[in-house]
C-alpha cells in the first residue's frame, strides 16, 4: 500500500510566498497571443515554481491541463471552472470535488492572488503549448504475452469489492497476510491461496497499509481515515501491536503502541537506538500537512518523537548504512509537491543530513522504492516506481514518463539512472531472482494502466538478460485485475520466490471507464497467488 489513499489534497506553505508577487499584468495592459504566450511563461516560471519544481507544458495533453490548472486555480483563490464547460460531467464532478477537499483543508485564500488576466495568460500558455494527445511511450520492449514459471493460483479470499491495501508474504508460516482498508480487516492465506484464518474484522479506526513481524508479534500500521474526508490536522492513524503467540490473528490481543499520527503510507520496525525495543519510522503522508518521524522507544514504554521531514507526501522509507560509518542513514520517497528520494545521514547524535538522489515534477506519481544491488557491486542501487494519477485529473492521463527506473549507485551518495521501463500508471513492484540465473528480476504492477487498450499492463514481469537490459512478459489472465498491492517471498518453502498480489475496485481514475469498473468490481479477483515453478 502506497500513495493512492494517502494521496488526497497537497499545498505546502510555500505556496503563501506568492501572495507578495505584483499582478504582472497590471502593467501591461492588452497583450497579444505571442505576448500572452510569453507573458504566460514568465507567469509559470514565478508561480508554479513556488510549491514544486516547474513543469514543462509536454507533460500532460491540453485537455488534462484544463482540468489540472482549475485545481491549481483553486490554490490561488481562483473558483471560475467556467472555461470547463465542454468537459464532461463526471470531469467536472471532479473538479468541484478538489474544491470541496481544498476548503476542507483550509488551503483555499480569501483572495485571488493574482489577477483574471494573468491567470489567463498562465492557462494559455500551459493549454497553448500542450500536444492534443499525450506523448506516446518511448523505448518500450515488445512485450511477450506468455509469463513463464508461474502458476496462476486462485484464492477462495474475497472482499466485495476489495480494497486490498496490503499484501505481506511471511516465509517463516509459509501464509501471506492480506489487509482491506475498506473491510477493516486482515486476512491469512496459505500457500495455495486458501484461507488459514478467516478475516478478522477491526474497529473502523484500523485501516491496515502495512505490518512487520518482530518475534511473536504483529505490528499493524493503520492509515486512519481511507478516502481523505478527514482535515490533515487531525491525526487518525495508528500502529497497534497483534499477538501472534498462538499464531492466530483470531484471537491474537491487539494493543495500540503509536497514535495521533499522521495518515500514514509506510512504517518501518528498527531498533534504531540499541537498546533491545523496537523504534517506529513513520511515513506520515498526511494531506497539506504531514511529516517523516522516527519514534524513540523509552525506558516507561511511551516514545519519543523525533521529527525528520516536517512536510507532506512520505509514501516509503528503508534503512540503510550508506556511508560505511555504522550508523543507520534513511531513505526517504516523498511524492507530492517536490517529489523526489532523498537519503538522510545519521550523525551519530539522534541528528540527520538530507542528501537529494533526484527531485521530479509535481506528476510523476512516485509510488514506491526499494534498494537493491543491481549490478553486484556491493553497493545498494535503487529501484524506483511512479505512476500514480490520483492527483492529475479525472481522465486517467496516459503518461509517458510513468514506469520503472533502477538507480545505480555511483558512490559518494551520487545515483545514475541505468534502467527505464515505461508502464502506464505503475504502482508497486518487487525485484528478486525469480529465474534463479543470479541476478535481480522484476515484478510490477499497474494501478492505473491504459483501459482502453486490448490488454491493459496490469503486470509485468521483467527478466533480468544482463547489462540493463530486460525482456518484458505478462499474462492475459492478470489483466481482469487492478493490482494495488504486491509482495514477493517463498511462500510454499520450496526455496523460490512467489508473488501475491492485491486488488483494489474503486472507481478512482477509471471515471471515464465506469462499464469496465463495474465488471472488474464484481467478478475480479481480491488475491492471486503467483507459484513460481522454476525448481
Amino acid at each position: 500500500m502506497r500513495k493512492l489513499f494517502a494521496a488526497a489534497i497537497i499545498l505546502t506553505a510555500t505556496c503563501l510566498v506568492v501572495v507578495a508577487v505584483p499582478f504582472l499584468s497590471d502593467r501591461l495592459g492588452n497583450i497579444g497571443d505571442e505576448r500572452r504566450l510569453a507573458h504566460g511563461r514568465e507567469l509559470a516560471s514565478v508561480y508554479c515554481s513556488a510549491c514544486h519544481l516547474e513543469p514543462a507544458p509536454d507533460i500532460l495533453p491540453k485537455r488534462s491541463w484544463q482540468t489540472v490548472l482549475a485545481y491549481m486555480g483553486y490554490m490561488m483563490g481562483i473558483e471560475n471552472v467556467d472555461y470547463l464547460a465542454d468537459h464532461p460531467q463526471f470531469a467536472r464532478d471532479n473538479v468541484q470535488g478538489k474544491l470541496r477537499g481544498l476548503t476542507r483543508e483550509q488551503a483555499v485564500p480569501d483572495a485571488p492572488l493574482l489577477s483574471e488576466t494573468d491567470w489567463s495568460a498562465l492557462r494559455y500558455y500551459y493549454v497553448e503549448s500542450a500536444s492534443a494527445e499525450s506523448l506516446p511511450q518511448a523505448g518500450k520492449p515488445t512485450m511477450s504475452w506468455q509469463l513463464p514459471q508461474f502458476e496462476i493460483v486462485q484464492s477462495d479470499y474475497r472482499a466485495d469489492p476489495a480494497v486490498t491495501s496490503l499484501v505481506r508474504v511471511r516465509e517463516e508460516t509459509s501464509e501471506a497476510y492480506i489487509g482491506d482498508s475498506a473491510a477493516n480487516t486482515l486476512a491469512v492465506i496459505g500457500s495455495d491461496g486458501k484461507l488459514v484464518f478467516r478475516p478478522r474484522r477491526f474497529g473502523r479506526g484500523l485501516l491496515p497499509v502495512d505490518i512487520e513481524f518482530v518475534n511473536d508479534s504483529a505490528f499493524l500500521a493503520s492509515i486512519g481515515d481511507l478516502y481523505a474526508t478527514r482535515p490533515s490536522t487531525q491525526k487518525v492513524a495508528s500502529i497497534s501491536r497483534l499477538s501472534l503467540v498462538d499464531q492466530s490473528i483470531e484471537t491474537g490481543n491487539i494493543t495500540v503502541v503509536l497514535d495521533d499520527l499522521y495518515r500514514m503510507a509506510d512504517m518501518v520496525v528498527a531498533d534504531l537506538n540499541a537498546d533491545g525495543t523496537p523504534d517506529f519510522i513513520v511515513c506520515g503522508f498526511g494531506g497539506r500537512h504531514g511529516n517523516v518521524a522516527w519514534f524513540e522507544s523509552q525506558d516507561d514504554g511511551s516514545y519519543r518523537e523525533h521529527s525528520l521531514i516536517n512536510r507532506p507526501g512520505a509514501v516509503k522509507a528503508e534503512i540503510h548504512d550508506f556511508n560505511g560509518d555504522q550508523h543507520p542513514d534513511i531513505a526517504v520517497l516523498l511524492a507530492d509537491a517536490r517529489e523526489g528520494l532523498y537519503i538522510l545521514i545519521n550523525d551519530g547524535a539522534n541528528g540527520f543530513n538530507t542528501s537529494t538522489v533526484f527531485e521530479t515534477h509535481a506528476s510523476y506519481g512516485h509510488t514506491y522504492f526499494e534498494l537493491q544491488d543491481f549490478d553486484r557491486d556491493g553497493s545498494m542501487d535503487i529501484l524506483a516506481v511512479n505512476g500514480d494519477n490520483v492527483d492529475s485529473d479525472p481522465y486517467n492521463t496516459l503518461k509517458n514518463y510513468h514506469g520503472i527506473r533502477i538507480y545505480l549507485n555511483r558512490g559518494g551518495l551520487q545515483f545514475e539512472q541505468a534502467y527505464f521501463y515505461p508502464m502506464y500508471g505503475a504502482f508497486g513492484a518487487k525485484a528478486a531472482d525469480y529465474d534463479r540465473d543470479g541476478d535481480l528480476d522484476i515484478a510490477a504492477i499497474s494501478f492505473y494502466p491504459d483501459f482502453a487498450a486490448e490488454r491493459p499492463e496490469t503486470f509485468v514481469l521483467l527478466q533480468n538478460d544482463g547489462g540493463m537490459r530486460f525482456s518484458a512478459y505478462g499474462t492475459t489472465e492478470l489483466t481482469n485485475g487492478r493490482w494495488m498491492t504486491i509482495d514477493a517471498g517463498d511462500l510454499d518453502g520450496d526455496t523460490d520466490v512467489d508473488i501475491v498480489l492485491g486488488g483494489a475496485y474503486i472507481p478512482t481514475g477509471m471515471f471515464a471507464y465506469m462499464a469496465t469498473y463495474r465488471r472488474l468490481a464484481e467478478s475480479a479477483p481480491s488475491i492471486l497467488v503467483l507459484r513460481n515453478t522454476v525448481n
